[in-house]
């Protein structure tokens, strides 16, 4: 997936095409000679072993650490992925990172410290990522995508947990290891130390997070969304598009023992965060299939509206309850203002076609809370 410098070109390929790796010899009778040697070679691999891994963390710390490989390596990405024009999309990125920065640094303050550095990329998929160094894009297709910023801004919170907790440099590094070990088992020495060392782009493309990696990031998101002016419930609601859109992404036989996902299925992800929601507010709010309760009882069954069905729309309604509760809005009556129902000075839904009147629902909404 990504490409570096000239000098990072060769590892992945190497040990997966066996090179340096000579034919087995025929079998024969074993010497105390042969223990010798073995020992002596078991030596000189343990020693080319930290070798390699000495010059992996210099690179890594070069693109993780240092400006100029940051600056390089989102060089590299703009080169590979290319870069959108578009003047909205690109505003729309730059005010959403510049409020989740402010979220963050209310919990993790090292933010000031290596600040993201960022672009639109001309990918038409539904995507984002963080790379090491803090360096991020989202795709052109993700803005097109989601229904509004706050359900991009939960995708994209999750990628600065990624990059708050150092996951994707852990990542790479875990890879690079596991390249090394497989290659110091099998391969003659010469061969380790410039391969290892000549290739860390084709081990970043594969490096993966852990699935414990995934949930802290979902994690962080929702804890990032909380402190921002961002609709907490966008969390849930982002995963119920992507299971009304793709499926759940369930895998079964084969495919766990070939290609196990490192990320939780969407119905599961959405669930933990509408739990996420209910907690937040309290244990007041819950949504179970486009209808909103509160302690306990009825409050409005959400319709569609502006290409949300309503399931994905009463999260919205949950995190908006949440966030009255959570800030104390519970305490005042429910009232009617422009045709939005209000708790306090917190909107809670405007009701659309096929919702209850916003009178109804203030009204049952003080009954309940």
């Amino acid at each position: 997936m990504f490409k570096f410098s000239k000098k990072m070109v060769a590892l992945a390929t190497a040990i997966s095409l066996g090179v340096g790796v000579p034919a087995a010899p025929a079998a024969e009778a074993f010497s105390i000679g042969d223990a010798i040697g073995i020992g002596v070679a078991g030596a000189q691999i343990a020693a080319a072993r930290k070798q390699a891994m000495a010059q992996a963390d210099k690179e890594i710390k070069y693109y993780n650490e240092t400006e100029e490989g940051r600056y390089a390596l989102l060089e590299k990405f703009k080169e590979q992925y290319g870069v959108e024009t578009d003047y909205e999309l690109n505003q729309r990125m730059d005010n959403m990172m510049a409020s989740l920065t402010e979220a963050v640094a209310k919990v993790d303050p090292s933010i000031r410290e290596k600040p993201y550095i960022y672009f639109v990329n001309s990918q038409e998929s539904f995507n984002a990522f963080c790379a090491m160094g803090h360096v991020m894009s989202v795709n052109a297709g993700a803005f097109r995508f989601v229904a509004n910023d706050d359900e991009l801004a939960a995708v994209v919170g999750h990628e600065m947990t990624h990059g708050q907790k150092n996951h994707t440099a852990s990542s790479v590094r875990r890879n690079i290891n596991h390249a090394v070990n497989a290659a110091a088992a099998g391969a003659v020495l010469g061969g380790i130390v410039g391969s290892l060392t000549s290739n860390i782009a084709l081990v970043h493309a594969n490096a993966h997070n852990s699935k414990k990696d995934e949930k802290e990031a979902d994690e962080g998101a929702f804890i990032y969304i909380t402190h921002s002016n961002y609709n907490p419930g966008a969390c849930a609601a982002i995963w119920q598009r992507m299971l009304e859109k793709y499926g759940n992404n369930d895998q079964h036989g084969i495919d766990l023992l070939l290609g196990p996902s490192d990320h939780p299925n969407h119905g599961a992800r959405r669930d933990k965060y509408e739990k996420s929601l209910y907690e937040y507010s309290g244990k007041h709010v819950h949504v179970k299939d486009g209808k909103v309760t509160v302690n306990g009882k009825d409050f409005a069954q959400v319709a569609p509206d502006a290409g949300m069905s309503g399931a994905e729309r009463a999260y919205f309604v949950q995190g908006n309850l949440a966030a009255a509760y959570k800030n104390g809005h519970n305490k005042s009556e429910a009232y009617v203002q422009d045709g939005t129902v209000m708790l306090g000075a917190q909107p809670i839904i405007k009701p659309v076609k096929g919702d209850e009147s916003a009178d109804v629902l203030a009204q049952r909404l003080n009954s309940i809370k």
